[in-house]
């Protein structure tokens, strides 16, 4: 718990038992954010009783500052409680944040919710909740501002004060035809420069950058941080405009698709919620999977070892040397990876970019060898008990081979993944360096066959 949240919690607890109008008067004196902490922390009975003592916009303020499991939860509470409290809260809500947390909720009370609100927003609610998750669509605002083409600079601006309240941004208006045709875009910036009687059709940008609202959130994201956008237009496929997506979406974006990479880089299936929040048979779900996978993975290892060890004479000296082959190889693989997942996701890496790729982790790998090789060989050598020369060579030729291996794995698999149209983090880091870890095994005691017979 935040240490506001921990000074703070008794005395909200004593307002909210004792007196409503001084838990509102410490509300408005409060960030959103800190509400939040605060109604996340209160029993169920009294976090209803938050909501009902604050305004709705406060109450919306800090449904939208939860965490996501949570507010699923404070809401569902509340409109168990009192359904008009819950609409209440939803009709000052920004309409993607309200979307997003209707289809977070049961199908009896969502449509319960749905029913009591606005004939058009529920229409329009509907309408959103029907586009596919992680699509453009289903993260867009329908509150922006739209105006016509032949409207001048100074209307723009009256039309704008009249409207702000209710839209998720004003800093970008959008001109349009009498049927919705998406025309151009113009910064408020452009609105207030504008010469005296300019119309929007004159000052306007017509060069705009548009979504599909089919389209993935990822793409979404990287178009707003290519072009420094502060919203993205959504578009149909007759170019009418049917809603925005704000930077904040963005960045909101940015971070779930950062956090589900991080997860598969370390083997796990994505989490729906916060870790701690997480029921524990969804924990064993998302780990136990790829630990098997992963167990099945090394278990050609022994038969490996056995084999090789077997009709060995120097397999006990080579043994010692296991750990520095096998790690030197998944290490040089779990870095190849983690840089070419990242910039697959980032979109600074195309798969037309393979061939080119490989070479330059051919040659890193070569030279990574041959450095980890040169420092390996010295270490033997000043060893007595290892001074012998066919193990050094057989050190150096081994860390030199599994090394550009592990580049060359830890780089290929993600691109051929994408090929196929499999997310690359699913390749995760512990899945390669198993791969690289048997091989290296094999390459290690057949270059012992070579230089030790």
């Amino acid at each position: 718990m935040e240490s506001t949240t921990r000074l703070l919690l008794p005395e909200v607890v004593d307002s909210l038992e004792t007196d409503p109008e001084q838990m509102l008067d410490l509300a408005n004196e409060l960030h959103a954010a800190d509400l939040a902490d605060l109604a996340q922390a209160l029993s169920p009975e009294l976090s209803q009783k938050l909501f009902t003592v604050l305004p709705p916009e406060l109450g919306a303020d800090i449904l939208e500052n939860c965490e996501q499991d949570r507010r699923t939860e404070l809401f569902e509470n509340l409109a168990s409680e009192s359904i008009s409290a819950a609409t209440a809260i939803t009709d000052v809500m920004a309409a993607d944040d309200r979307v997003d947390m209707l289809a977070e909720l049961q199908p009896e009370l969502r449509n319960q919710l749905l029913a009591h609100m606005d004939e058009e927003e529920s229409r329009d609610i509907r309408q959103l909740l029907a586009y596919q998750d992680d699509s453009a669509g289903s993260l867009m605002t329908t509150d922006y501002v739209a105006l016509r083409a032949e409207t001048t600079a100074e209307g723009a601006i009256e039309e704008i004060r009249v409207i702000a309240q209710e839209m998720e941004t004003i800093y970008q208006a959008y001109a349009v035809d009498p049927n919705g045709t998406l025309l151009g875009v113009i910064s408020l910036r452009d609105l207030v420069t504008a010469p005296k009687g300019s119309t929007l059709a004159e000052i306007m940008n017509p060069n705009i950058i548009t979504t599909k609202a089919e389209d993935d959130q990822e793409e979404v994201a990287r178009l707003i941080a290519k072009y420094d956008l502060l919203a993205l237009p959504v578009v149909d496929h007759h170019h009418h405009l049917v809603g925005i997506i704000t930077i904040d979406d963005a960045i909101d974006i940015v971070e779930e698709e950062a956090t589900e990479d991080m997860q598969r880089l370390g083997a796990v299936d994505p989490l729906e919620g916060a870790y701690i929040s997480t029921p524990f048979i969804e924990l064993i779900k998302a780990r136990l999977p790829w630990l098997v996978i992963l167990f099945l993975a090394v278990q050609l290892t022994p038969y490996v070892l056995e084999h090789f060890t077997r009709m060995h004479k120097n397999a006990i000296m080579l043994s010692w040397f296991i750990p520095l082959i096998a790690s030197s190889g998944g290490n040089s693989g779990t870095q190849s990876a983690s840089l070419i997942i990242r910039a697959l996701a980032m979109g600074r890496l195309q798969l037309s970019d393979a061939k080119k790729v490989l070479a330059r982790e051919t040659m890193v790998g070569l030279l990574l060898g041959l450095t980890l090789a040169l420092i390996g060989v010295s270490a033997i050598l000043a060893r007595p008990a290892t001074r012998i020369a066919g193990l050094a060579l057989t050190i150096a030729f081994a860390l030199v081979t599994v090394v550009t291996l592990g580049a060359l794995l830890g780089s290929g698999i993600p691109m051929l993944l994408q090929r196929l149209g499999i997310d690359p983090a699913v390749s995760s880091t512990p899945f390669i360096a198993s791969i690289v870890d048997v091989s290296s095994l094999i390459i290690y005691f057949e270059v012992a066959n070579i230089f030790l017979g």
